[in-house]
């Protein structure tokens, strides 16, 4: 059964869930209008001001530690099933979701995800799952070239509420329904995939490449200039 903690403001909706989770049910969600402190892989911040949608959910699910990663990649598709309405829009490895802006003819950033695990003698304790969508937030004009609200793209104000019970009853439905095969299947699907090379940044390595797929297993496949294929769990891809 879902329970809702609402909140004004708070530093992070990922730290005030990180306190409750040893207690807190399964499918318990801390929702904001404001993050203080707002962030996303890496440590990195994420602009959080009044008009974006900024969730955590707490999950106690019974899957594999290797096999976590499928909750990102079910929060995503819920997330692009949610906006998918408004414009084209895709999914990118390995979890953000990207919306085509029209008016520039090239896809920006419109959410990220971060997903948190606490593991205990070998054991899964629980699973947080941290969302930022940008819908009638004004972006900084440092994020302006790679990052968009859903407000510049059709021009009016969306309610919260209703994006937020869209994409809370998606992915519901993709974590109660989908194995973990058929989960793996439609991310693909919806993933962008350039036919040129691209530049990715892992540990602060840069490396260009063609993106060859995404397996099973959740690691991307790149193929380097000299024709050898590295694979990689973690890093950020910078689109064309």
């Amino acid at each position: 059964m879902l329970k809702i903690i609402r909140l004004s403001k708070v530093d992070s909706t990922q730290n005030f869930a990180k306190k409750i989770a040893d207690k807190a049910n399964d499918n318990t969600v801390v929702i904001s209008d404001i993050q203080t402190r707002g962030r996303g892989r890496f440590e990195r911040t994420w602009s959080s001001q009044k008009g974006g949608l900024y969730f955590s959910i707490i999950l106690k699910p019974r899957i594999k530690l290797n096999e976590i990663f499928i909750l990102t990649y079910q929060m995503a598709l819920a997330v692009l099933d949610s906006l998918s309405k408004y414009s084209e829009i895709k999914l990118k490895w390995p979890n953000d979701v990207i919306i085509k802006d029209k008016k520039q003819q090239k896809y920006r950033k419109i959410c990220g995800i971060l997903t948190e695990s606490s593991i205990r003698r070998n054991k899964l304790n629980w699973v947080i799952i941290g969302v930022g969508i940008d819908i009638n937030n004004t972006l900084p004009k440092s994020l302006r070239n790679i990052a968009i609200s859903l407000k510049e793209i059709i021009k009016k104000d969306t309610s919260l509420e209703l994006v937020f019970a869209k994409v809370i009853k998606n992915f519901n439905n993709y974590y109660n329904n989908y194995t973990y095969n058929k989960t793996i299947r439609k991310y693909k699907t919806n993933l962008a995939i350039p036919n040129e090379n691209i530049t990715f940044i892992y540990n602060n390595n840069k490396y260009i490449g063609k993106i060859s797929k995404v397996r099973n297993d959740g690691g991307l496949e790149l193929i380097l200039p000299n024709q050898i294929t590295k694979i990689f769990y973690s890093g950020n891809i910078i689109l064309p």
